[in-house]
């Protein structure tokens, strides 16, 4: 018999062999025990993870005539039915490429086929593969059979990309989502390989070898089957990573070693073992991020596979000064330059750069580091502080004291003056300008309020001040000084206010024949004026003397 690969040779025969898949697997099972199978199935995941044998084991499950439904509802394989599907000579099941027949035709020619009735089994199987390659008008012929098919035909449909099936496809299908494989699911199934081969492995060596199947058992069979030609009937770890192109752990262990210990100088060398190896620097960057995640794990006491405890020690050797935040920030750092060096032209000028770039770096410093830091330092200075003893006056001293105190000293504002009465309008009329000029210093815009607002009416506690200046905005202006004007007034006259605010009248308003303000404009007033003009080169023009404009 001629020679089959291991992926073939060692294809799943029964549901119990499918790895990684039990979701899947056990509700078809119980689907099967209920008689409860939808009539089309969707099988989606990534390559090499059991799509295609899971369909072909349904199949033989659905027509053998030896399955045993109150149990484990397995195929028997050994039936004539099972034995023609192995043989592919079993016309009830139909397996078909859509890659290669994707058209209108072959849709038609489907769903005219699949009104006959079976052969031998009980049902008429079709499984399509890489459904997704079909046209849209291939999909869209396909509907109403996939919805409403004869009673005796099971379709199932399987793709490594879901998202190009229509959704009106996917709307009539019961949907399946196949796994990628961990390598803890996949290392044991290579290690029953080996052993029912008769070949002696390293677990480790089988655990590198299911990291490079990329969470597909097929990939990592292959990897297998390759690595078994080369070496024989004994596996090392070795022998792999010569195998599979797997960078030796001295050479990382030098890197991180380099970079931990700022030796530049010894870079120029270490490039160029790199060049004589002939070293793919993509690949190098995929394994010093690997390998320093390895470390972080290492450093955080955390369990770590695929790796000896010898190569782990020296992990730990080599990284020694770094820390964990230096490690993510070197993984940040490779993880941008194997992205930028894809399109380099020079692969191997940018990586030296940037290598010996890493060398130079300091290492990271944490907030909380930071802080312990400070904490540390005010904690070990608080014994050395002790109170500064009290100065001795000395003659000059006590003779400046004696001159400060016979100066005179400076005037402060003085609280309001107690008044012998109640307080009534006038009072609060001749000391507005005052008022108004401590409102002032909180708030510039309450300048206008000198001959813009005018104190109308107080009885009690409750004050009306009215706008002598037309127009909403204005009267809007003043409502919003209230709150500060309400504290100067309570700071300069000794008792709350309640404010109110009167709209301006007509009398009010301010016009050309109005009588002079309570209070004529300051000398104050007038530099304000001036500054003013001067800032904004203003002009100072009488409305009597300008002509009207024609």
């Amino acid at each position: 018999m001629a020679y089959q690969v291991l992926a073939r040779k060692w294809r799943p025969r029964r549901f119990s062999e499918i790895v990684g898949q039990r979701h899947i697997t056990q509700t078809i099972q119980n689907a099967l025990r209920q008689d409860r199978l939808a009539h089309a199935l969707l099988f989606t995941g990534p390559r090499g993870v059991g799509k295609t044998s899971t369909a072909r084991i349904l199949a033989r499950a659905v027509n053998c005539p030896n399955v045993d439904l109150a149990g484990d509802a397995e195929p028997c394989n050994e039936c004539e039915t099972c034995k023609a599907l192995f043989e592919d000579r079993e016309m009830d099941v139909i397996e078909m490429d859509a890659a290669s027949h994707n058209s209108v035709e072959d849709v038609r020619r489907l769903n005219e086929n699949c009104r006959l009735s079976p052969v031998a089994g009980r049902k008429k199987i079709y499984i399509i593969d890489e459904v997704h390659m079909l046209s849209r008008s291939a999909f869209n012929a396909f509907l109403k059979t996939l919805e409403e098919p004869p009673s005796h035909v099971i379709f199932i449909l399987a793709t490594t990309d879901p998202q190009l099936v229509p959704a009106t496809i996917r709307s009539r299908v019961q949907r399946f989502d196949f796994r990628p494989l961990q390598p803890k699911q996949i290392a044991p199934h290579l290690a029953h390989i080996c052993e029912s081969e008769s070949w002696a492995a390293d677990p480790e060596a089988l655990w590198l070898i299911a990291q490079r199947g990329d969470g597909s058992l097929r990939d990592a069979e292959g990897l297998l089957d390759q690595v078994i030609s080369f070496a024989g009937d004994r596996i090392t770890m070795e022998i792999a990573r010569d195998v599979l192109g797997i960078l030796p752990g001295e050479l990382l262990a030098e890197a991180t070693r380099l970079i931990a210990r700022h030796d530049s100088a010894s870079v120029p060398l270490y490039l160029e073992q790199l060049a004589a190896r002939g070293v793919d620097y993509s690949d190098l960057l995929r394994a010093l991020q690997s390998y320093w995640m390895d470390l972080v794990f290492a450093k955080e006491e955390l369990p770590i596979s695929g790796r000896s405890d010898a190569e782990i020690a020296a992990m730990m050797e080599a990284g020694t000064e770094l820390g964990v935040e230096d490690l993510f920030r070197l993984i940040r750092l490779a993880e941008t330059l194997e992205d930028s060096i894809k399109w380099s032209l020079s692969p191997r000028v940018r990586f030296e750069i940037s290598f010996l770039r890493w060398t130079t770096l300091d290492r990271v410093a944490t907030i909380r580091d930071i802080l312990d830091q400070i904490g540390g330092r005010a904690a070990s200075a608080a014994p050395l502080s002790s109170p500064a003893p009290a100065p001795v006056r000395t003659a000059a001293k006590q003779t400046s004291l004696a001159n400060e105190a016979d100066a005179p000293t400076p005037r402060t504002p003085s609280p309001s003056p107690e008044r012998s009465g109640p307080l009534e309008l006038t009072t609060i009329q001749t000391r507005w300008p005052e008022i108004i000029t401590a409102l002032s210093k909180r708030s510039p815009a309450a300048v206008v309020g000198k001959t813009g607002w005018i104190p109308e009416e107080f009885s009690g506690k409750k004050l009306t001040i009215r706008c002598a200046i037309e127009g909403k905005f204005a009267f809007d202006q003043m409502k919003n000084q209230f709150p500060q004007l309400s504290v100067v007034l309570e700071e300069l006259l000794g008792i709350p206010f309640t404010l109110i605010a009167a709209a301006p009248t007509a009398k009010s308003a301010p016009s050309a024949k109005k009588t002079p303000p309570l209070v004529p404009p300051s000398s104050s007033d007038e530099g304000l004026f001036s500054s003013l003009m001067n800032r904004f080169g203003g002009i100072e023009v009488d409305p009597r003397q300008t002509p009207e404009p024609e």
